[in-house]
């Protein structure tokens, strides 16, 4: 099937932890796959992946800032945003980031990100005013 799927959705990966962890340890160059991507509630599509890079938990390190307006007061506003900042953080804190092609006509640069404490796993398409390059930035394993 030829077809556009939504550039952010969520996805659900045909391959398992067992089989992310030969290419996190180098053991293979890429992990070939397919996912599932919900179209509408009526239309599922299946996908092929070359995932090129998987990034752990352990690796991945940063910190969320998050601010939020609100009609009910600035104070309220800043409750709500350390809320935010600490259910992004907590669910980052186990979250594997995959990198790769959607594997068609042509290759499509795409993120995936899978937030194991809660078995969810969303992915983002480069768009085509971002550079290839810039999406996949190089990156060192502390």
């Amino acid at each position: 099937m030829k077809g556009k799927i939504p550039v952010t959705s969520m996805i659900t990966l045909e391959s398992e932890k067992a089989q992310w962890q030969i290419l996190i340890k180098g053991l293979i160059s890429e992990l070939k796959t397919t996912a599932l991507i919900e179209i509408d509630s009526t239309k599922k599509v299946r996908i092929n992946l070359i995932i090129t890079r998987i990034i752990p938990p352990k690796y991945l390190r940063h910190k969320t800032t998050c601010s939020v307006e609100s009609n009910m007061g600035e104070q309220v506003a800043s409750g709500v945003s350390r809320t935010k900042e600490f259910i992004i953080d907590f669910l980052d804190g186990n979250s594997y980031l995959f990198m790769g092609f959607i594997d068609g006509e042509e290759k499509i640069p795409i993120l995936i990100v899978h937030y194991e404490s809660i078995n969810i796993t969303v992915y983002t398409q480069k768009l085509k005013t971002e550079e290839t390059k810039k999406f996949f930035p190089d990156h060192h394993l502390n």
